[in-house]
């Protein structure tokens, strides 16, 4: 009788590969998600703020018929408010601040605030307001008095501090020179003069660069050409791909993290972050009031002589408000007191990629304006 010899060898075919693909991907899907909850953990355990005069909450405030969102948070209440104006425009930031506020915090009460027409305040509001028709610049320096209305009273101030972060820093330059009797001091972090000239000024830059390198610049010159004639955020955004690899130092990416990782980030903040990745068009027409109004404006043109300390904090590699554009409306201004802080090497948010640094800089700032 013939033996058998028995096969050992097992037959792996596609569909056995295919499983272990997935079940591989499944494993590393699992482990990032728990290990950005175990950060998540860590960043709410680390920047809790429970002093018993501390305030570190999320709420929703009326402002000229909308609840808006704000993100309050400081060791205690007793110390100096600032207002963290938002850029973007629509650029709600509140969850990713604490990157930065967290050395400050024992110091100042910071108020974090998701403007008219985006982010948490826009799902608030999306039934009454769906097409955001009244989110419009105007409309925001309303809204920004409501606040520090609001402000005031809770916390028993008679003046607040401003800080405006570019588009932010338009809001807040108006708002200082209109309301001087309820600022303590203001601040423009990234400060925005003019937005189109801004533009010119950092495509001339990246397109002298590169012909410099001998880079073919047909793809970049046909983008600037497209933005001169139609000046949208398509084509603003379209122009800076081709710009922005001249400037390497503007990044997203560690901002992005930032917000992965934040205690304060949840759904809301997540569907507002991927509206423009969705659809960028439709993100435009959402928004086209304040975008049309930030294409268009000159803080030049609200005024120049301010009534209270002034200051302005600078990455020296910004390219989105260019530093030239800076020190000039800096140069032009009056005010009792002003300052000009420029951080070598950094871009156009200096205090997320030097937290440390810029809350220094901004610190020795303001308690020289508030002596």
């Amino acid at each position: 009788m013939k033996r058998r010899k028995k096969n050992n060898k097992k037959n792996y075919g596609f569909g056995t590969i295919a499983k272990g693909i997935v079940g591989i991907l499944l494993a590393v899907i699992i482990i990032t998600v728990l290990f950005v909850f175990i950060m998540r953990g860590v960043q709410y355990f680390s920047n809790h703020i429970t002093t018993p005069n501390g305030v570190d909450e999320g709420i929703y405030v009326p402002l000229d018929g909308q609840e808006q969102y704000l993100l309050i948070r400081g060791e205690d209440v007793n110390n100096p408010v600032i207002i963290w104006l938002h850029g973007g425009p629509c650029g709600p930031d509140a969850f990713m601040n604490y990157r930065f506020q967290k050395y400050l915090v024992g110091q100042y009460t910071f108020v974090n605030w998701d403007q008219r027409g985006c982010g948490r305040t826009y799902f608030r509001n999306r039934k009454i307001d769906p097409n955001n028709q009244t989110a419009t610049f105007e409309q925001a320096q309303v809204d920004l008095d409501e606040l520090v209305n609001y402000v005031l009273d809770r916390f028993d101030k008679e003046k607040v501090i401003l800080v405006g972060h570019s588009y932010g820093s338009a809001l807040g330059s108006r708002y200082t020179l209109t309301h001087p009797d309820k600022v303590a001091a203001y601040v423009g972090i990234g400060q925005a003069v003019a937005i189109s000239e801004s533009e010119i000024y950092s495509y001339e830059d990246a397109l002298e660069k590169a012909k410099s390198r001998g880079d073919d610049t047909t793809d970049m010159e046909a983008a600037y050409r497209a933005f001169s004639e139609h000046l949208t955020l398509p084509t603003l955004m379209h122009l800076r791909e081709y710009t922005l690899p001249y400037h390497p130092v503007e990044s997203e990416a560690n901002r992005i993290w930032l917000g992965v990782v934040s205690p304060y980030m949840w759904l809301n903040d997540v569907r507002w972050f991927f509206k423009p990745v969705a659809s960028l068009e439709k993100y435009t027409a959402l928004n086209q009031q304040l975008f049309d109004f930030a294409a268009a404006t000159d803080v030049r043109d609200y005024g120049l002589e301010f009534q209270v300390p002034v200051g302005f904090i600078s990455g020296s590699e910004d390219w989105f408000t260019p530093v030239k554009f800076a020190e000039d409306y800096y140069n032009m201004i009056s005010a009792p007191k002003k300052d000009f802080v420029l951080i070598d090497g950094l871009g156009h948010a200096p205090n997320y990629d030097s937290p440390k640094e810029f809350c220094r800089e901004l610190d020795t700032m303001l308690d020289s304006f508030l002596k």
